[in-house]
């Protein structure tokens, strides 16, 4: 036990779970990095709890005890829970229950199997009435506590529910982890050989390749080697589809992610590709960095992201994942490691995993899945597939034997044929949500394509569940839709093959040289649906628009010149053709033909045309859901809004960026909105009363308006609004109105010059983060804060609020407290992870004894003038330092403290002290060694 670094608690009951759901939480954690203690009740001697499990307990910041059928006849862990349930109430150790297949009612009130255990305990007299009374008491509390139910997992997938539980866990332990698949097979020995080509004894920065050919797992075994590394970094920064990426977002995206990433900090975009090389040379020049590019297709990509080759601080690390190794190779990159396809062994233990949840197949479906394994060639992906396939669809001896005969057919030289299987497995609505990711939607935003999704009929939430479950997508943490590049050419070739090769037909077009060749035939496409156009580097475009009228089911159309913009080049119209070229003439109006044009649009894409420009008056808005006009130059009093009106389905509004936009335009007849955002809108002057028309708007952005001082009153006629954020707006004066907000969970005011806040701010009773972070001070806090019940999150921070309700014990949720300019501090509640109080006004020595969860700490207080040494005073601060166990980051400064208590150096978690500001320290405790960064100001004495 001793030297061990527990963060995790595992409570189980092994007949149940050991080999099963135990090992499999247990192995991603360990994998994560997560220090993880795994208990076996069934391998202990004696009848005591020993110090080493005691301790393990004790330590851990999270215990989990999984509830199976048989756990409360485990005297063992009735006796762990009894301990976890202690160690919650004496340091806020979190409990994270798993509900096995038992319902939480059955733990909470011991009926069914715990019911009887408890009941056999007592009539065997195998403990005290008081321990059993212990028991029951530690499985009543934990019981009511929010964890997981296995059966509340779509069709019951154990790899979905641990996926939840670790990611829940890293959420909780701030840990810096890139998920991976839960099935590793075979990478153990390829992580050695790049971890040795990489070596840890140089301090010169290092770049490692990693080349192979799509769907061999490059980017997995990249993520495994950076969790492995990304513990010895402080500056780490991973960029996914960088190919994919730099196309759509541009490289200048990835240079701003890359320099934020390094940075820890947000950073302001910058304007060029030059510029950001030179920014990441000069911050990064003397910085130990690690960073993983994945998916490089283009030796620029390299350039520009890394600069010259030394341009990082001595001991960096640099991962690179492409397809070619050329690339690599061009860019002078020395080590490199080639994947090659999995054996046959490794292969059949991989494909188990997806199918069976297991290292082997059983007995009676071993050859079978011998002779998939064998068809599949040893290539991850299509194993991967298969599996999931077989698992979600093929549940009897039937469905298994089809399988393989399709299977068999496919040609051996050519892969794709397996993964069309599992496309044929699809129903029809998901088979469309499936074409539509791999042609169009690839790297969107779920939840504003869910919109159109659901309007065209096809059960987006289940679909996507589907598509995961058969690894056909994938959904990441930014909520963005994810193909494998394999899949999207899949399902492009099912695009082009429907069509019979014939461009006319295609359902999707995807290639901007296609679809500017299919306008110019103007043939009609009585099956195009989703249409993605982007003007890049081309001076010139020429097309009839008599080609779009004849494109009757259109549900997506982008035209997307965002690039151009900078250089000042614009869409122009006229009645024979659409034309893209520099800024010479006067744009001349397009009035389109009379006939309706795309009858079927769902989402419109327009970006970066002059106001001037674009006449709506005959287009079908009939059924547009998504209508993305940012980047425009768009005005309120454009023409085209009226017949906006027409679009009675409309969901999304999407203005921001519009810099010509000085008041919105009148909302009424766009009923069904439901998010409108007009984000950085910085001539934005005026909401439009109509906005109070919009019943079912749930959410409404305003951030970075600069010009905007005033709400109009209707906003707070919104029933439906739950998230409204005015951030670095210029807004003054917050209606009275806002009492109608009685579903408002999100409110962020930081950054404005709202003066006073009314009870009316506050009255919506739902609200759950609440940032009153202003430019100027307020006078005063409404004391109905006090009853937000629901409130997790309140940043005063610069709000210059110098007295608090008498108590702020009642918001019993309240975890993030951030104060300043206070002159007294009441009782705070003891939920409080991350208190930060700042007092620029003398303020009695404060007392935080009754917190015990803080995990950051920022107390900066003010004691009245001194006039020399002399009367500096010995001020015992601090006293009750020794009862915040989980704290890591502790920020004291005070011009009169002389020292820190010695009870501070065994807090166990203890990693940062920043004490500059202490400007009397002459005394600090012994630091141990979990302490990883100080920083002092003039010490005296050590």
């Amino acid at each position: 036990m001793e030297g061990c670094d527990y963060e995790v608690f595992l409570s189980f009951r092994g007949p149940d779970t050991r080999t099963g759901f135990t090992d499999h939480l247990y192995t991603r954690l360990t994998d994560a990095g997560v220090g993880t203690y795994r208990d076996d009740e069934d391998l202990r001697i004696g009848e005591e709890i020993g110090p080493d499990l005691l301790g393990a307990i004790e330590q851990s910041k999270i215990s989990i005890p999984i509830f199976s059928k048989n756990y409360a006849s485990s005297k063992w862990c009735l006796k762990e829970l009894t301990k976890m349930v202690e160690c919650r109430k004496r340091n806020g150790q979190v409990i994270m229950p798993i509900f096995y297949y038992v319902k939480p009612s059955e733990v909470r009130y011991q009926t069914g199997d715990y019911g009887v255990a408890l009941l056999e305990h007592e009539n065997k007299k195998r403990e005290g009435d008081e321990t059993i009374h212990k028991w029951r008491a530690a499985l009543n509390e934990v019981g009511g506590l929010k964890g997981w139910n296995v059966e509340n997992v779509a069709n019951r997938h154990e790899g979905q529910l641990v996926k939840q539980v670790v990611t829940s866990i890293l959420n909780e332990l701030k840990k810096a982890y890139l998920v991976v698949s839960d099935f590793l097979v075979g990478i153990e020995d390829s992580v050695k050989e790049v971890l040795g080509m990489i070596g840890t004894d140089t301090d010169d920065a290092k770049i490692v390749g990693i080349h192979g050919m799509g769907g061999i797992g490059k980017t997995t075994l990249a993520k495994v080697v950076y969790n492995k590394l990304s513990r010895d970094f402080t500056d780490c920064c991973f960029l996914a589809d960088v190919r994919e990426t730099s196309h759509s977002k541009g490289i200048v995206w990835l240079q701003t992610q890359l320099i934020s990433n390094l940075s820890q900090q947000a950073y302001t975009r910058i304007i060029n590709m030059d510029e950001g090389i030179k920014t990441i040379e000069d911050r990064f020049s003397r910085k130990k960095v690690l960073i993983l590019l994945d998916d490089v297709d283009e030796k620029s990509q390299l350039t520009t992201l890394l600069g010259k080759r030394g341009c990082f601080g001595p001991g960096s690390r640099i991962l690179v994942t492409t397809r070619n190794a050329n690339i690599l190779r061009a860019f002078g990159v020395k080590l490199t490691y080639s994947i090659g396809v999995l054996d046959p062994k490794r292969s059949l233990q991989l494909f188990s995993k997806h199918v069976f949840r297991k290292d082997h197949p059983p007995i009676e479906k071993m050859e079978q899945s011998r002779e998939i394994v064998k068809i599949a060639q040893g290539l991850p992906l299509i194993l991967e597939v298969m599996g999931s396939t077989l698992l979600t669809c093929g549940q009897t001896e039937e469905m298994w034997d089809d399988y393989l005969v399709k299977w068999k057919k496919g040609h051996i030289e050519s892969f794709r044929s397996k993964l069309m299987i599992s496309y044929e497995a699809l129903d029809p609505s998901q088979r469309q949500i499936f074409l539509d990711i791999a042609c169009v939607f690839d790297g969107y935003d779920k939840s504003l394509v869910i919109y159109m999704w659901r309007d065209c009929g096809l059960c987006p939430t289940e679909g996507l569940e589907v598509l995961q479950l058969m690894s056909l997508i994938k959904i990441g943490e930014d909520n963005k839709l994810w193909m494998h590049d394999q899949l999207k050419d899949l399902g492009r070739e099912v695009v082009s093959q429907e069509s019979g090769g014939k461009l006319h037909k295609q359902s999707r077009v995807w290639n901007d040289d296609d679809i500017l060749k299919m306008l110019l035939r103007e043939k009609r496409n009585a099956k195009l649906e989703a249409l993605r156009l982007k003007f890049e580097e081309r001076s010139e475009y020429r097309s009839t628009m008599d080609g779009f009228a004849l494109l009757p089911y259109l549900r997506f159309l982008q035209v997307d010149s965002r690039r151009l913009a900078n250089e000042k080049a614009g869409l122009f119209f006229s009645q024979a053709s659409l034309v893209l070229h520099n800024l010479i003439t006067t744009p001349m109006d397009f009035l389109l033909s009379e006939n309706q044009l795309l009858p079927s649009l769902r989402w419109l894409s327009w970006h970066c045309f002059p106001r001037q420009i674009l006449k709506l008056s005959n287009f079908s808005l009939t059924n547009l859901v998504v209508l993305d006009f940012s980047w425009s130059t768009i005005t309120h009093d454009w023409d085209g809004w009226r017949h906006i009106k027409r679009a009675k389905k409309l969901k999304v509004l999407d203005l921001s960026e519009c810099c010509h936009l000085t008041k919105t335009p009148d909302f009424s007849g766009l009923l069904m909105l439901e998010r409108l955002i007009l984000e950085h809108c910085y001539r934005l002057t005026e909401v439009d009363s109509s906005i109070g028309q919009l019943k079912r708007m749930v959410f409404l952005n305003l951030r970075y308006c600069g010009a905007l001082h005033y709400l109009p009153n209707e906003l707070g006629g919104l029933p439906s609004l739950t998230e409204l954020l005015l951030d670095h707006s210029d807004i003054r004066e917050i209606p009275d109105s806002f009492n109608g907000l009685t579903l408002l969970v999100t409110l962020s005011l930081a950054g404005t010059n709202v003066g006073h806040i009314r009870d009316s701010i506050v009255a919506p009773t739902n609200l759950q983060s609440l940032s009153l972070t202003m430019g100027r001070p307020l006078q005063r806090l409404p004391h109905s804060i006090t009853k937000l019940r629901w409130l997790t999150e309140l940043d005063l921070i610069y709000a210059g609020i110098t007295e608090l309700p008498e108590s702020m014990e009642s918001p019993e949720n309240l975890k993030i407290l951030k104060l300043t300019s206070i002159s007294a501090l009441p009782k705070l509640r003891e939920s409080l992870i991350s208190p930060a109080i700042v007092s620029h006004v003398p303020m009695a020595d404060p007392d935080l004894s009754n917190l015990i969860n803080p995990k950051l700490l920022l107390l900066i207080t003010t004691k009245p003038k001194i006039s020399g040494p002399s009367e500096l005073a010995e001020v015992p601060m601090l006293w009750w330092i020794g009862r915040l166990s989980k704290l890591e980051v502790l920020t004291p400064a005070h011009q009169s403290i002389t020292s820190l208590p010695p009870e501070l150096g065994a807090l166990p978690h203890w990693k940062t002290l920043h004490s500059s500001r202490c400007l009397a320290l002459k005394c600090i405790p012994l630091i141990p060694s979990s302490v990883t960064k100080l920083l002092f100001g003039m010490i005296s004495q050590v």
